[in-house]
């Protein structure tokens, strides 16, 4: 990227996006990023989402605010989106409060599966399973 593009980005950033600067204690720094390498994310996604899994637990937050405190980090399908809020409305829970406990249901279902030796994915047998 060029000197110009890099200008660009830049002033893009600080026009759509607000800085937060956090401190972490010493070695902390490279568990996060571990933690976040892990689960196929970005640190700064993973913030976000530690930030705004919190604020639904705290009955804090809706939609908007939680695609513009973690935006970039999530891209759904309108047609995802849509389902989601039809879903939410319907069980009366807010939009993120649903999503954390869609992805808390689903993760509790892929868990068995694979102990079961069952990809949850593909629903094939696992390589080395009986």
């Amino acid at each position: 990227m060029g000197k110009a593009s890099t200008r660009v980005q830049n002033r893009y950033i600080a026009k759509a996006y607000d800085r937060i600067n956090l401190t972490v204690a010493k070695g902390q720094k490279e568990n996060i990023q571990a933690h976040a390498a892990a689960h196929s994310e970005s640190v700064n996604g993973f913030i976000g989402r530690a930030i705004m899994e919190t604020m639904a637990r705290d009955g804090v937050g809706d939609l908007q605010e939680a695609a513009e405190a973690v935006a970039g980090a999530v891209s759904l399908p309108s047609d995802t989106i849509e389902a989601v809020q039809k879903t939410a409305e319907a069980t009366g829970e807010d939009i993120v409060g649903f999503i954390i406990r869609a992805v808390n249901t689903q993760a509790q279902r892929d868990k068995s599966s694979l102990k079961l030796g069952i990809n949850p994915a593909t629903g094939d047998k696992q390589k080395g399973e009986a």
